[in-house]
């Protein structure tokens, strides 16, 4: 299992219906739950299946008459390699600068600095 191989798009939004969603799931029942929001087919799922458990992101049961797919990565542990991933790519592997960039953003209401300060304050009190 690659926890810090970056999914495409399309790879990551059948990872999220598997999270978001109690597993294990049929390919058909992952097609109806994308099919509104994306219009994919059964054989594009599949494929995509298929792409997951060639990176071991997922696990198929062939025992029964339907596969049944289960995700052998939770969606933190696919996060905090993503997080790893960008801090390095964007920020030069400094936490710091990725944090000074996010305060720096406009779209931070007073509301969310407060969440963010007291987010640090209980992190730096449970050191």
């Amino acid at each position: 299992m690659k926890s810090t191989e970056r999914l495409p798009d399309s790879e990551l939004e059948i990872m999220l219906t598997l999270w978001h969603n109690t597993p294990p799931l049929t390919a058909g029942e992952i097609t109806k739950l994308l099919a509104e929001t994306h219009g994919w087919k059964s054989a594009t799922v599949h494929v995509l299946l298929e792409r997951l458990g060639e990176k071991g992101f997922v696990s198929c049961d062939k025992s029964g008459f339907k596969h049944l797919f289960t995700p052998l990565i939770t969606e933190e542990e696919y996060r905090k390699g993503e997080e790893g991933t960008m801090i390095k790519r964007f920020f030069g592997g400094s936490a710091k600068n990725m944090i000074a960039s996010l305060l720096s953003a406009d779209g931070l209401t007073d509301e969310d600095l407060e969440e963010i300060s007291a987010m640090l304050k209980q992190r730096k009190g449970g050191k």
